[in-house]
């Protein structure tokens, strides 16, 4: 298969491209939904204060990002796992089952998960485990229909997933328990206002499973598929719960009303009670909640297409903190966040040939919204963000020319980077190929790639050690 070669801007990673990233935060313990009825009220109640203080709110499309679970971006730890060695080789990779299949542009909401020893990929019509040291399959479970979506995370050992039966619209959800390889359960879902589930979310809550899309929402136990709730429209202002976002102690929800109002609740995880509500302000449609601790929300201008064009941090009471244009200082796709700063990757500059593409990191100070300072990386190449090691930012630099990727931290005083792995330069073209069309991961001191189905990649998993 023909190279390409890196583009001036690398396409934005899927929500999984490091640990469950940004867009909306992944999916974390809850309690199960507390009574019908109470926070349904509680919610319709602060919902119609809101609406008759505010008045109509602007909005528009919102980007919510291939069905992610939720966000932040990954966080600072206590202290950096071990890195493992600086010059790594290319331990083990798996080539692509489905590269010739014409049914993969059917699905989508391909995603990764590890689990017992395993790296986990769900595909069009499978979910198939490998061993992380030695790249062998472990099980495959088929999938009757092609995928709609994917929890963006496992929880408790056990993964979910959404697929067509009919082969068109998205109407079944399948549990699959990640230790055994086995499939737990198989159910229909529920609907009372549309023949199928469209854009939708599926969040594993402690012992829920979650479902939400334009119109439908419903909650699954987690054992048996046994369907726990699902929620009326409110007739009189129509809204939805559209999104859940959470850290795994802080919750956010989405709601979703006529005329393209949009609001941001806070939720006790515990007692499912709303903390505060916030409104997407006039004139802005919501993009994505990158962050929920602490709570950044990305925003476009009515106008803007695709790109968000400013992130707005929330105070801990729910008032609007600042508003930091995103204009020169990188993409809100791939950030990461600590408590005071966000780091963020800009648009490459050069030709975009092999070896000329280059971009930089800037830090960005989140109670002020000045720029701290803006970092190369330490050399001549397109890199994003991951996660954290410790206290500082992980970027993954692309392979460039004949030249392996790179990881590096960046400290995060003034952006002086440290590399910690070198990935080996044999296997450049190989490597290149995955990380432009799939997703980066780093576990365990091992760097992972996943290939997504867009460009039909040769390989659909590598590993380096």
């Amino acid at each position: 298969m023909t190279q390409p070669p890196p583009p001036s801007q690398p396409p934005i990673p899927s929500p999984g491209f490091g640990p469950p990233p940004p867009a909306f935060g992944p999916a974390a313990p809850m309690s199960p939904p507390p009574a019908p009825g109470g926070r349904r009220k509680a919610l319709l109640i602060t919902l119609a204060l809101t609406l008759l203080l505010t008045g109509l709110g602007g909005g528009g499309w919102w980007l919510w990002g291939r069905g992610d679970d939720g966000g932040g971006g990954g966080k600072p730890q206590a202290k950096p796992p071990a890195t493992g060695r600086l010059d790594s080789q290319l331990d083990w990779l798996v080539t692509n089952p489905d590269k010739d299949d014409q049914n993969v542009s059917k699905g989508k909401g391909w995603t990764t998960w590890f689990a017992n020893g395993n790296i986990i990929r769900t595909r069009t019509g499978n979910i198939t485990a490998y061993d992380t040291a030695h790249g062998k399959q472990q099980w495959n479970v088929r999938i009757p229909g092609p995928l709609c979506a994917t929890s963006r995370r496992a929880e408790k050992g056990v993964g979910v997933v959404a697929y067509a039966k009919d082969g068109y619209s998205c109407s079944d959800l399948m549990a699959v328990d990640l230790r055994s390889g086995r499939a737990k359960w198989d159910k229909k879902m529920p609907t009372r206002y549309s023949s199928g589930y469209t854009d939708m979310q599926i969040v594993l809550l402690n012992d829920t499973v979650k479902i939400l899309s334009a119109d439908e929402s419903a909650t699954f136990a987690v054992d048996d598929g046994r369907v726990l709730a699902q929620p009326d429209k409110n007739m009189l202002l129509n809204c939805v719960e559209y999104r859940n976002s959470t850290d795994g102690t802080t919750l956010l929800a989405v709601i979703k009303c006529p005329h393209d109002r949009m609001f941001v609740q806070r939720i006790d995880p515990s007692t499912g009670k709303d903390m505060w509500t916030w409104k997407v302000p006039d004139g802005l449609k919501m993009m994505g909640i990158p962050s929920v601790d602490p709570v950044v929300v990305a925003v476009a201008k009515v106008d803007e297409r695709d790109n968000s064009t400013d992130l707005i941090t929330i105070t801990p009471e729910g008032r609007t903190r600042n508003r930091i244009s995103l204009t020169g200082n990188g993409n809100a796709a791939n950030a990461v966040f600590s408590k005071d700063t966000v780091y963020l990757s800009t648009e490459g500059t050069g030709s975009g040939s092999a070896g000329e593409s280059t971009n930089k990191i800037i830090a960005i100070d989140l109670a002020t919204g000045q720029k701290r300072w803006a970092s190369d990386a330490g050399g001549k190449r397109v890199g994003v963000p991951l996660k954290f090691l410790g206290d500082k930012p992980l970027i993954y630099q692309y392979a460039q020319g004949d030249e392996g990727g790179r990881l590096v931290t960046l400290e995060p005083r003034d952006g002086t980077p440290t590399v910690v792995k070198r990935l080996p330069a044999e296997s450049a073209r190989e490597e290149r190929e995955a990380a432009l069309f799939g997703e980066v991961y780093f576990e365990d001191g091992r760097v992972f790639m996943a290939s997504g189905f867009v460009g039909s990649p040769s390989h659909l998993l590598l590993s380096f050690n």
